[in-house]
């Protein structure tokens, strides 16, 4: 999606259409694997949605269905909206990838996320508990 807002941020906007599709379609893309990948952590979740990652997730969410709106619906007729609908893309995406990598370390620091998980996929391997080691 980083292409598309460059795109739609250097190309003038007679020429941009292909940019601008790519872009509405990343962006999609991405508020559509973002909810996806929240919906499927588990108690992991909770890195993504509390303290800085939450936060930058929030604001990435914001920033990428503003600039596909804006892109969709002003960033034919104006060269000014076009920038910076694909400044609010790429800043979208940024955010995103920061958020991931917040709260990658925020999970890294409570043992919770692992030990938890781990402790349920062992449950449902051996739900009797007969093959566990003491």
């Amino acid at each position: 999606m980083a292409a598309a807002g460059i795109g739609l941020l250097a190309a003038p906007v007679e020429q941009a259409g292909p940019a601008r599709r790519l872009a509405l379609i990343g962006a999609a893309a991405e508020l559509a694997s973002t909810a996806r990948m929240e919906s499927g952590l588990g108690i992991v979740v909770e890195a993504y949605r509390e303290g800085r990652a939450g936060r930058s997730l929030r604001v990435a969410k914001a920033l990428t269905a503003a600039g596909a709106v804006g892109a969709a619906l002003f960033g034919r007729r104006h060269r000014v909206s076009a920038a910076v609908s694909g400044s609010a893309l790429l800043a979208g995406s940024a955010c995103t990838r920061f958020a991931i990598f917040e709260a990658g370390r925020a999970s890294a620091r409570d043992p919770k996320y692992t030990v938890v998980p781990q402790r349920a996929r062992l449950t449902a391997q051996d739900p009797g508990g007969q093959n566990r080691q003491q």
